[in-house]
């Protein structure tokens, strides 16, 4: 009996520090998203990126999977977790909304960048990781607004890829960092 007790108390443990971890990463991917500079284009300039590569690669691949579905969840429910603190469907579902759907594959391809075996396969995943976000976000903008898909990569995805390829470079970074000490 005592060793049932114990196993469950080991799972409410479990279950708890992963909610809470769930939690802090939809939070710090909040922040990030606050931290916004509008653009034309109706994209604003934000951390996110940065913050997403650092959850995919200091996380395991379904902690950040889940963490980035608890921001989209909250972020749905009415909480104003998304860039310029909008938040409910019809974010999701507007101009901006590929990308945060596209939030999903972007963490799940960093945690592959993250023990990717060497440095050919890291540049390879993190170009799929790119190419997964901005391709999202180019077809939903395209989409909403009748704007052809050269037009809207030129809007909402080439101003953005330097700086989205260097916040993925240096998350993977600071997560090698991270994980030799």
């Amino acid at each position: 009996m005592l060793e049932n007790i114990i196993k469950v108390t080991k799972n409410y443990k479990t279950i708890v520090i992963n909610a809470i971890t769930y939690l802090v990463s939809a939070l710090f991917l909040a922040i990030a998203a606050q931290i916004s500079i509008p653009l034309p284009g109706g994209v604003p300039l934000t951390l996110q990126t940065f913050s997403i590569a650092l959850i995919g690669c200091v996380l395991t691949k379904n902690k950040g999977i889940k963490s980035i579905l608890t921001y989209l969840f909250l972020g749905l429910v009415g909480l104003p977790v998304f860039a310029s603190g909008k938040c409910g469907f019809a974010t999701i579902f507007g101009l901006t909304g590929g990308f945060l759907i596209g939030f999903i594959p972007l963490v799940y391809f960093c945690n592959k960048a993250k023990s990717a075996n060497n440095i050919y396969s890291k540049i390879i995943l993190i170009a799929i990781a790119l190419a997964s976000l901005h391709i999202l976000g180019i077809l939903q903008y395209s989409f909403l607004t009748g704007v052809g898909i050269a037009n809207s990569f030129m809007l909402v995805s080439l101003p953005f890829l330097i700086k989205d390829s260097l916040s993925i470079i240096l998350a993977l970074l600071i997560s090698e960092k991270l994980h030799k000490e």
